[in-house]
């Protein structure tokens, strides 16, 4: 039997565009990332245009490339997600509104009670795309000399889940009386204290916000490693893709979804959404015109260092002309 399936869009913003040269381009915005009317804009017309979601990326060091190609870079600066989204959320109706939070460099409970004001701030609409920071310049900046190994930031990552949603469950949905004839506020019953102690998180609660809107906002992931397809398959109800290829997408989707039976998931509760780079034209040639005029603007300082960032290793003395060489394992995020 066909069911009736339904297309879902959601605008990765980090917080504007995600291609390097963007803010160059003509008629472009290049202080939208720290200028609230644009982003308000933005929200509004994406919601117009019945996207599901605001996708907040976010990074948590400035430092994450030699000064020559960060100078180059529109993404040193821009709002905290945090406070960006509530007040999005004010200004919208409808239009989902996920943030990057990092449960590397973030506590749980932070976390939780954030996620949770923003889910009654938008009246249902948060969600919270969980990741491990990929950044090594982001442990210095949080007192650590070097990033967790990736298996460990992955594991205090599934721990971390643990917590976060625990505490959404810190009150039943009618736990609030606010009873001013009785003089009750709340029912002791109603409220579950969570007393966690594992590997790596100790938290008692209970969470000092109300249960969610949603019960809990919506989990989000974007990890392609081993670890991060495993717990995206654990965790998800979106994950945001990036292959290159349809095939290698298909791959990653069968591979995603096939691990949700074991783990006691339904693989129709996972929506994966592949990542693109869209551009606009009145025809084929127009827009492959557009891409080029795009592609032209990335100067070679900003393109080496973000092949670098993404590569894990210093791609400055590669020959531009040449095949990728033999890259070696490293701790930097990973998509395969």
């Amino acid at each position: 039997m066909s069911r009736d399936r339904q297309l879902h869009l959601g605008a990765f913003m980090r917080p504007v565009g995600i291609h390097t040269a963007w803010w160059r381009y003509p008629g472009g915005y290049p202080d939208a990332n720290f200028n609230f009317e644009h982003l308000t804009h933005f929200a509004r017309r994406l919601e117009a245009a019945k996207f599901d979601a605001f996708f907040m990326a976010d990074h948590l060091a400035v430092m994450n490339m030699p000064v020559a190609a960060l100078r180059r870079s529109a993404t040193v600066t821009s709002f905290d997600p945090l406070t960006l989204l509530p007040a999005l959320a004010a200004l919208t109706s409808r239009i989902g509104l996920i943030a990057t939070a990092s449960t590397t460099y973030n506590e749980p409970y932070h976390v939780a009670r954030k996620f949770a004001s923003l889910d009654h701030i938008s009246r249902g609409r948060a969600g919270w795309n969980l990741v491990t920071s990929g950044n090594p310049d982001e442990a210095l900046n949080f007192g650590r000399d070097a990033h967790l190994d990736h298996a460990v930031r992955y594991a205090r990552a599934r721990e971390f889940y643990d917590v976060v949603t625990g505490l959404w469950d810190s009150w039943a949905d009618d736990a609030f009386l606010m009873d001013p004839e009785s003089g009750l506020f709340f029912d002791p019953e109603k409220m579950h204290v969570l007393d966690h102690q594992g590997a790596f998180l100790k938290v008692k609660g209970p969470l000092n916000v109300a249960r969610p809107v949603q019960g809990w906002p919506v989990i989000v992931q974007a990890g392609a490693s081993e670890a991060g397809k495993q717990i995206a398959a654990a965790t998800a109800e979106m994950v945001f893709g990036a292959s290159a290829t349809l095939e290698a997408a298909q791959a990653y989707y069968s591979d995603v979804k096939g691990r949700m039976p074991e783990l006691g998931r339904d693989p129709d509760h996972l929506k994966i959404l592949p990542g693109a780079l869209v551009i606009l034209g009145e025809t084929e040639a127009e827009a492959q015109a557009k891409r080029a005029r795009l592609d032209d603007l990335v100067h070679p300082d900003s393109g080496l260092a973000n092949l670098s960032v993404r590569l894990g290793v210093d791609a400055s003395g590669f020959d531009l002309d040449a095949p990728l060489p033999e890259i070696p394992e490293t701790n930097a995020s990973k998509t395969s």
